[in-house]
């Protein structure tokens, strides 16, 4: 949904002349004439147009007469800027009309898309040296590849041979276009494709399914949605990516996918088919469908099914895939505070003297602000000084973000008790007002101390908009392992203090101890969980240093120590760093935590065994690719097992790779499978038993697998003395 605002400049009669402005030119002075410009001019300000008046100085009437001429130089002027926005806006609907028309003609193109049966009319005589048989369907003449140990029964069988396929409307939506044709023996079922195939790689054809060298397709499917948040937001457009992979030693033929909604709404548009072509042996290839949410869409999940077809008939298996939708959530802008400056003593807002403000708007509502604009408004008796800036426009204001507004005023003698300050507002789904009301001659809170309040503003607290869609977070075992003696620290840090966050990191975190306490049977009060803001540099200490919470906590040879850290890691020249909350990648070795440091510290508390999960990547950018570096310098997260003993390290990518975000299911990829192996998906030979051996594989194969789903590479590592040593029991 566009939304289109007008905001009107002149009186209901300006915008009726509007039309009918444009006159001609003037041949003498080359200016153009605009019929109704005096008579506006005359209703705005009558007493300009007044004949002289007898008490009237020859000066004061020529000042009259200039501001006259000044008034009908600016109508004329805002007439015709309206004159053409109006033709820029006419322009732009028309484009926007012809977009939407050509938007409905590919979805009529696209839904007409249905198989397609025909009964061969004549057979031709066969060529025995290029092995093909001509033939007609509907008049229209077609060549087959027959082998000749089929071909004479083919002939004899003709009369009951049959055509079948696909077919989708052409642009004039009348004739149609032919796909994946294939003419089917009617005795041995043998299918024999044949041309033309549009869109589908030109390949030698292969007789029929006895002599195919068979493909063998796998499907992976997933949904992308645009800011993260794993919701398909009201008027947002996601992404359904299907990839095909063929590892078979044949080539698959005519791959055809269609997308089937599994459940209604109405809400939502989706493209339904699509032809991928040939596969060739020992390749993958991706397609996309679109889907659109409108403004008016509601909470829901919405499952699809992915299915493929194959000419040969050897498709994929179908794959489905849910997601969320969510509906528009307006932004709720507010005045939270404000600051003045003055050069009074006990900064008092006095007669005759300038002040300086600076307003505070924040949005905490928990949509996004777009397209905002402000204007300040001063009562009668106060004026904006000459470099005052009065209107304010930004883009957007994300939920939890403020804008300070600075603005500058003197005041009349006769000023009152308190000056009523207005700021004006509009967005694109709600306008509004903020009155501010600044009393006189009473000491006022400063901007520096406006300034500082503003860097201890904390983000907004929302509403929990947890899902019903993610697996991993439903029915989470319970293990029997009995974990009394073991400690588990868990750090998850989405928000940070200097540089882009972490997107679902906190979640990952809060899953993660909920799985250390069912699956690993750790007691509660022996995990260390913070979040955001409570992991600053002083928490590293706290817990890895000499007498911290780990040290007197541990039972030496009989506690297993797990930790847990989803958040930033920062590179600087080899050696890597994880980052606090307060850190700053940029300068990585004075506000981060040394990792060869962590492993050193956690190999002296000789513990049973020691287990690091570590959802963070070194290489200069975050999950959603957002570069936290000026200049990143990539370090391959390699750990010497020899110096970090009993310790065994997960790690969610290597070297410049990024550890990726993975929308659909509102965690980091890593973290996502690494608790669904520990759900007991990890067993790959079902003996009720998972070793870090095997958790290894499941997550390094199926991360690799799905971050190609995402157009990124990542390939999670294992570093450890003991591959065999059994993680979990079931």
């Amino acid at each position: 949904m566009i939304i289109i605002k007008r905001r009107f400049t002149f009186v209901a009669i300006v915008m009726c002349l509007c039309a009918g402005m444009l006159h001609g030119q003037d041949n003498v002075s080359g200016t153009i004439k605009i019929k109704g410009v005096e008579d506006i001019a005359r209703e705005r300000s009558p007493e300009l147009f007044l004949p002289q008046d007898e008490f009237e100085t020859n000066s004061e009437y020529n000042q009259r007469v200039a501001r006259q001429k000044a008034l009908l130089k600016d109508i004329r002027a805002q007439l015709l800027a309206e004159a053409e926005a109006r033709k820029k806006e006419k322009g732009r609907l028309a484009a926007e009309q012809a977009a939407e028309e050509e938007r409905l003609l590919q979805i009529k193109i696209a839904e007409s898309l249905s198989p397609a049966e025909f009964t061969p009319s004549t057979l031709g005589r066969y060529n025995a040296e290029n092995n093909t048989f001509p033939f007609k369907i509907n008049g229209k003449s077609y060549t087959v590849n027959v082998p000749r140990s089929v071909a004479r029964d083919f002939k004899k069988e003709f009369s009951s041979v049959k055509v079948e396929g696909y077919k989708r409307l052409q642009r004039d939506l009348r004739t149609y276009d032919y796909f994946n044709m294939v003419a089917i023996h009617p005795i041995t079922g043998s299918r024999f494709p044949f041309g033309p195939t549009k869109n589908l790689a030109a390949a030698p054809v292969i007789a029929g399914k006895k002599s195919v060298v068979p493909p063998e397709l796998t499907m992976r499917v997933a949904f992308v949605e645009p800011n993260g948040n794993g919701f398909l937001d009201a008027e947002e457009k996601g992404k359904v990516k299907v990839s095909i992979t063929n590892s078979g030693n044949g080539s698959a033929m005519g791959v055809f996918v269609k997308l089937n909604a599994e459940t209604s709404n109405r809400d939502i548009s989706a493209g339904t088919s699509k032809i991928i072509g040939e596969v060739p042996a020992g390749q993958t290839k991706t397609t996309e469908f679109e889907i659109n949410a409108s403004k008016s869409v509601t909470r829901m999940e919405n499952r699809f099914t992915v299915s493929a077809t194959e000419s040969y008939g050897f498709p994929p298996d179908p794959a489905q895939i849910s997601f969320e939708t969510f509906p528009f959530i307006p932004p709720r802008l507010e005045l939270v505070d404000f600051g003045v400056n003055t050069p009074n003593e006990g900064n008092e807002i006095r007669p005759q003297t300038t002040t300086e403000v600076q307003a505070r708007v924040q949005n905490r509502g928990q949509g996004p602000a777009e397209d905002v604009q402000f204007s300040i408004n001063l009562p009668k008796g106060v004026y904006f000084t000459p470099d005052s800036k009065q209107d304010y426009s930004f883009s957007s204001l994300k939920p939890g973000e403020f804008k300070d507004l600075e603005f500058s005023f003197n005041t009349a003698k006769t000023v009152g008790k308190t000056i009523d300050v207005s700021i004006g507002f509009t967005e694109e789904s709600t306008t509004g007002k903020f009155p501010l009301n600044l009393e006189v001659e009473k000491p006022q809170q400063t901007i520096q101390q406006l300034v500082v309040s503003g860097q201890e503003m904390g983000t907004m607290e929302f509403a929990d908009v947890a899902t019903v869609s993610v697996d991993i977070e439903k029915d989470i075992p319970t293990s029997g392992r009995k974990g009394k003696h073991d400690l588990a620290i868990v750090f998850g840090i989405e928000s940070y203090k200097n540089v882009p966050g972490v997107s679902f990191a906190k979640r990952d975190a809060e899953w993660m101890k909920k799985y250390f306490e069912n699956i690993l049977g750790i007691p509660k009060n022996r995990i260390y969980y913070k979040t955001d803001t409570d992991v600053g540099q002083a928490e590293f200490n706290k817990v890895f240093g000499e007498k911290g919470w780990i040290e007197k906590r541990i039972t030496k040879g009989k506690s297993n120590v797990f930790v847990y850290y989803a958040g930033h890691g920062a590179p600087d020249k080899k050696t890597a760093y994880l980052i606090p909350y307060d850190g700053d990648p940029n300068y990585a070795s004075q506000t981060g935590y040394e990792m060869d440091k962590l492993y050193e510290q956690l190999g002296s508390f000789e513990a049973k065994s020691t287990t690091v999960f570590l959802d963070a990547c070194f290489s200069g950018a975050n999950r959603d690719n957002e570069m936290l570096l000026a200049d990143a310098r990539p370090v391959f997260m390699e750990v010497d097992e020899s110096a970090t003993r009993n310790v065994t390290v997960f790690s969610a990518s290597s070297g410049s790779e990024i550890s990726s975000a993975w929308p659909e299911k509102k965690h980091g990829l890593f973290s996502y499978f690494l608790m669904k192996g520990m759900r007991g998906e990890a067993d790959t030979n079902s003996d009720k038993q998972i070793t870090v051996g095997e958790l290894g594989d499941y997550v390094k194969e199926k991360v690799s697998n799905y971050a190609g789903m995402l157009d990124r590479e990542q390939t999670p590592g294992l570093r450890t003395l003991d591959e065999d040593k059994v993680l979990i029991s079931y």
